[in-house]
């Protein structure tokens, strides 16, 4: 489950910073994974590798080390297991907006000048990670992988030149780097946000939102649009995540989070986001309490599955129910039980919600939004979008613009 999570990790923070992450179990003599981690000019470096493997082997559990110019780059190292030499990477990246300060200390080391022309290209292809965006990293880790009583500590080693003492352990994070009560409000945050959308609660969810906002969302210049489109990918992947732990149907799941990575790219203003942060978090709330299938029967499951994957038909009850090999009548009573509305509400309400995305997010004729969703009646669409929403699809769109 861990490597599941690691991964989980590891591609959102390719995806959303261009930042390695990746684990490791074994130390072995040659340190093979080492590639990953150092420049090629180090690789074969044998005394950087024993202070390299030093490092490693005086690591603790429960312990994030932030490495500043570990061999002229900078890391986040975390010991996941002691015993099995199990570890977290992350890095490198720059912590400055300039690498200057790196290139400091190349006079420790025997490089030539060509090699120096290498750090340079090497250092432009890195991506800059401040303060705030290691306290989102270890907030993401500390939220995937450790129990929630789990405490973590914090080291922080500046400047490991050549000559440096092992032993890392010496040097206490400090507030210049990361803020730890900044990291806990938003660990704990995080964790209210998805335990109350995981409720279905709009209400509840809203609340802790709107606690985010005050304390991720600044209104600065240096919290640039990136960075805010960055954070939702994060809750995105969250609740995505969360979805699949509640048996939500996994089209619909899916449908969902790539419709808001869709508009998380497309923002282009602080209120854009923090109008999609609350609209994801309603729509994901409305995906607990209406599309969770963990409770129903297997048909029932199978045919909101199916009516998730066909939409944009005209579904009936027969054909549903022949698709599944049992009567309409018999179809009907069972999905009524479990679900509290008919088959054809049931299609009628999922088709309405899909219409309301499109009907925000895009520009497309009202006509064509009936077709996607299996209406091609405009007039029979108007019709049954103001019964469920109290509004004409028109009047409905000129809201959201």
């Amino acid at each position: 489950m861990i490597y599941d999570r690691i991964d989980l990790i590891s591609e959102m923070l390719d995806a959303t910073l261009n930042l390695k992450c990746f684990y490791t179990k074994g130390i072995d003599e040659d340190l093979s994974f080492i590639k990953e981690l150092m420049l090629p000019i180090f690789i074969d470096n044998k005394k950087e590798k024993d202070k390299f493997r030093d490092m490693l082997f005086h690591m603790m559990e429960e312990h994030v080390y932030i490495l500043d110019n570990l061999i002229l780059g900078n890391y986040i190292v975390i010991c996941l297991n002691k015993k099995e030499e199990s570890y977290l990477f992350i890095g490198p990246y720059l912590s400055e907006n300039k690498y200057e300060y790196l290139l400091n200390y190349t006079d420790e080391y025997d490089i030539s000048n060509d090699d120096i022309e290498f750090i340079h290209r090497y250092y432009n292809t890195l991506p800059f990670i401040n303060r705030s965006k290691i306290t989102s990293i270890i907030s993401v880790i500390k939220n995937n992988i450790y129990d929630k009583d789990t405490d973590l500590k914090f080291i922080y080693k500046r400047k490991f030149k050549k000559n440096d003492s092992i032993d890392l352990n010496n040097n206490r994070i400090t507030t210049d780097l990361l803020d730890y009560k900044y990291v806990e409000d938003s660990i704990r945050l995080d964790k209210r946000l998805i335990h109350t959308v995981s409720s279905g609660s709009k209400v509840n969810s809203l609340k802790i939102l709107d606690k985010i906002l005050d304390l991720y969302f600044i209104e600065d210049e240096a919290y640039n649009i990136r960075m805010h489109q960055n954070k939702l990918i994060y809750y995105n992947t969250l609740l995505l995540d969360m979805l699949k732990g509640k048996d939500v149907s996994n089209i619909y799941a899916a449908s969902l989070f790539r419709r808001y990575m869709k508009r998380i790219e497309s923002a282009r203003f602080s209120k854009d986001i923090k109008d999609i942060f609350y609209d994801m978090v309603i729509d994901y709330c409305f995906a607990i309490s209406e599309f969770n299938i963990k409770h129903h029967s297997a048909l029932v499951g199978k045919v909101i599955n199916h009516i998730n994957s066909n939409l944009q038909e005209n579904l009936s009850v027969n054909e549903i129910a022949n698709q599944f090999y049992v009567s309409p009548t018999y179809l009907s009573r069972v999905f009524k039980k479990e679900t509290g509305f008919s088959v054809i509400e049931y299609i009628n309400k999922l088709k309405i919600k899909h219409a309301t995305f499109l009907l925000r997010d895009t520009s497309l004729p009202i006509q064509d939004i009936g077709r996607i969703i299996g209406i091609n009646d405009v007039n029979y669409f108007s019709r049954l979008f103001k019964r469920y929403m109290n509004q004409t699809p028109t009047q409905y769109r000129k809201i959201f613009n």
